[in-house]
């Protein structure tokens, strides 16, 4: 979930004007060093295991289920609801159609900067928050925020700011609080490097020098931090597919090239590897093939 998705597909922001209504083209939108918003449709039920959350992220449910595993527990939300997961949390999120046959959400994240803006004293909050019996104030909040993040009517970057930090302020009050910004870990820090990028060929000397260390120092580090360059950089082409097929209209083709691919069926093949189902099972072009129950087997590394 990022601002990179959008510029990635090289999407102008006035095509972002139907995104809440759901009547037009889908895209992210997004405004750098602010914030981003999207609107994520799914027609299957599907389980995505394993995703890291990269920003402080508020999920509204419209339609169907949304259930999240980390660490901690797990929780579900139904139409109404809203969920937040901190930044760097590891999650398993499945999504299960409602009635229609459609899962709708909207979401919206924060870059760090905004999180650091004073606070009342900060309690210590849930990683995986749960938000129900929303008011009609704090809703109509989340959507002036959504909308504020679209370009297309010149409103200034101020303005946005001041509408995320309002929906922080209801958390607040509800008792919820992002975290601080802490300092990235090295892992973290590659990873923002490589979403700026996800077609890009990245190379570990390249990587390397752009965060300022040598290649056996970052290999070494990464190994530290549980990782592989080449699984990172796997995954971090996945995860920006994952949000496209979720959160844009884009055809699968143009997914696949956005994540480094100029084969679709290399591309099909892969995701499927890592996530157990087809791009196009997410909107619902392959019905009947799974579920998304949580079972009690887990796959390595998932949590």
């Amino acid at each position: 979930m990022s601002a990179d998705i959008a510029q990635s597909l090289g999407m102008a922001s006035s095509t972002a004007s139907t995104v809440r209504l759901g009547s037009g083209p889908r895209t992210v939108l997004a405004r750098p060093d602010v914030g981003a918003a999207g609107h994520t449709v799914q027609r299957s039920d599907l389980t995505s295991r394993r995703v890291v959350v990269d920003q402080a992220t508020l999920i509204l449910v419209e339609e169907g289920r949304k259930r999240i595993r980390w660490s901690g527990g797990e929780c579900a939300a139904r139409p109404g609801d809203a969920l937040s997961l901190h930044p760097g949390e590891v999650v398993d999120i499945a999504n299960t159609p409602g009635r229609s046959g459609t899962y709708r959400a909207l979401w919206i994240c924060w870059y760090p900067e905004l999180l650091a803006a004073p606070s009342a004293r900060r309690r210590p909050s849930p990683r995986v928050a749960l938000h129900s019996a929303l008011g009609d104030d704090f809703r109509a909040s989340f959507y002036r925020a959504f909308d504020s993040l679209s370009e297309r009517d010149g409103l200034p970057a101020s303005i946005t700011v001041h509408r995320l930090q309002e929906v922080l302020l209801w958390l607040g009050e509800r008792g919820f609080h992002f975290p601080l910004p802490a300092p990235a870990s090295l892992g973290q820090q590659v990873r923002r490097l490589l979403a700026t990028d996800p077609s890009a060929a990245w190379s570990m000397e390249q990587v390397a020098q752009e965060t300022a260390t040598s290649i056996p120092t970052l290999r070494r580090k990464l190994a530290a931090e549980g990782m592989a360059f080449r699984d990172l950089v796997q995954d971090v082409r996945m995860s920006h597919a994952l949000a496209l097929l979720q959160n844009t209209d884009a055809p699968v083709l143009h997914v696949a090239m956005a994540a480094g691919y100029a084969s679709a069926s290399r591309f099909s093949a892969r995701f499927r590897a890592r996530f157990g189902y087809l791009p196009t099972d997410i909107r619902g072009q392959n019905r009947g093939r799974t579920t998304s129950s949580f079972s009690s087997h887990r796959p390595p590394g998932a949590i």
